[in-house]
């Protein structure tokens, strides 16, 4: 790259959120470059996609090759405590309100994010990965320069899409913390999962246990995404190595023993921890924050990759005003600034709400409640589809109504109190031993 060059939008990370703007913006006829400091193909979570994220794949113009990866239909959600007291309560997206699509997919990260790189590219971004951005030299409305492991960078706008990495937000200090869900993931890859037949076919698994929560995700045809996802206090406090506390948690948890009886996978886990933070503000002069970047939420509702989708279109567009059309009619970098800070903080209010709601013991009362309302359970699946960036009146008035049953629920009991299943006190059982070459078979 020319050090002459100045680009028109410099884009920090190339994974979905990333090479979705890049994309945006290269088929609007700007100049982008975008920079990874990772090698393609990789692997990552967050393999849980919602029916948002199916159309704004659509949208992109993506799908058709989304679906021509590897993948998982998904048509709900299952849920259930760790011991089947309760049995196992069903969510689907058929009972979405509005006209939204109805069920969505499950895929390997190591598929998707290679594609979307490649579309970045096809749609005329340049793609530059095993290149990181080393220090940000300028960062000013319409003059930003970075230092690169390929030199120094020039370019009019900036939008970190950096992920975890959260490039601009550390170096600003801008990173704070959830005040109690701090949680820490422990995950792998295995083969020959037990999955449910009858309703719970094709649905996204969450096992709930009071130190935490596990997913099931079935990626293909044949490989299933567990994971175990523990609050702070069991993370810290556990004497047991991080990388053997995914088996340790499921060798104490009936539901996961039954399902994982046939497994072929690592012994040993990944492990990512410093769970759920916000960067805010989300604008600031020369740039825009999309994505992990802006805001990393607990993944309970497998929200991150549609709101890093949503961001990515939203930022791509306040770059591509200020460049396209009359001069007259061009919109301001303030505008724009003010635009997306104010877009990203509503969107990401309700998703922590979202959030921290699963973790209310009066929500999970009412979850597992009989006599649930049909018309406040179908606002809730709304929102588990996805649909948080233009909520209906009547969802948004029938989830202020179940916030609030929540509430009463915490003081006086309308629905019978449940007792959490505790893995602490679960008596563990020998898991089989599995065999490490399957499960990092996608990192490779």
């Amino acid at each position: 790259m020319s050090a002459e060059r100045i680009y028109d939008c410099l884009v920090i990370g190339a994974g979905p959120a990333g090479s979705a703007a890049a994309i945006e913006m290269a088929r609007a006829g700007l100049d982008v470059l975008v920079l990874d400091r990772g090698e393609f193909p990789r692997f990552r979570i967050g393999e849980s996609f919602l029916p948002r994220t199916k159309r704004a794949f659509r949208r992109l113009g993506v799908l058709d090759k989304c679906l021509a990866l590897p993948h998982a239909r998904k048509i709900g959600v299952e849920i259930s405590l760790g011991d089947w007291r309760h049995g196992s309560q069903y969510f689907f997206f058929r009972d979405v309100f509005g006209d939204g699509d109805k069920e969505t997919f499950n895929m390997a990260r190591i598929h998707l994010d290679q594609m979307m790189m490649e579309s970045a590219r096809e749609a005329g971004a340049e793609v530059q990965t095993s290149c990181a951005l080393r220090a940000v030299t300028r960062m000013e409305d319409g003059d930003v320069v970075v230092d690169s492991d390929a030199g120094t960078v020039r370019a009019r706008w900036m939008i970190d899409a950096s992920g975890q990495a959260t490039t601009l937000a550390r170096e600003r200090d801008q990173r704070r913390f959830h005040s109690f869900l701090r949680n820490v993931a422990y995950f792998e890859h295995f083969e020959h999962v037990i999955r449910p037949s009858g309703k719970g076919q094709n649905c996204f698994a969450l096992v709930i246990a009071d130190e935490g929560w596990f997913w099931m995700i079935p990626l293909d045809d044949t490989r299933t995404s567990i994971g175990f996802v523990a609050r702070e206090s069991l993370h810290r406090t556990l004497d047991v190595p991080p990388e053997d506390r995914l088996r340790w948690a499921i060798a104490r948890t009936p539901v996961l023993r039954e399902r994982m009886a046939n497994a072929i996978g690592p012994d040993k886990n990944r492990v990512i921890s410093d769970f759920t933070y916000r960067c805010d503000p989300f604008a600031g002069p020369g740039h825009f924050l999309i994505g992990d970047a802006a805001a990393f939420l607990d993944p309970v509702w497998s929200t991150g990759l549609t709101l890093g989708l949503l961001g990515a279109e939203q930022a791509a567009n306040s770059v591509i005003r200020m460049f396209t059309g009359p001069l007259s009619q061009r919109t301001t970098a303030a505008t724009e600034r003010t635009r997306h800070h104010r877009w990203t903080k509503r969107i990401t209010d309700r998703a922590f709400r979202l959030v921290e709601g699963f973790y209310d013991p009066a929500f999970r009362d009412l979850l597992f409640s009989p006599k649930r309302t049909k018309g406040l359970e179908r606002a809730f699946i709304t929102l588990l589809a996805g649909e948080i960036d233009s909520i209906p009146f009547g969802v948004g008035v029938r989830c202020q109504a179940l916030r609030g049953l929540c509430a009463i629920q915490s003081r006086h009991a309308v629905a019978a109190r449940v007792r959490p299943f505790k893995i602490m006190l679960s008596s563990p059982v020998t898991m089989p031993s599995v065999t490490a070459d399957v499960a990092h078979a996608d990192a490779t």
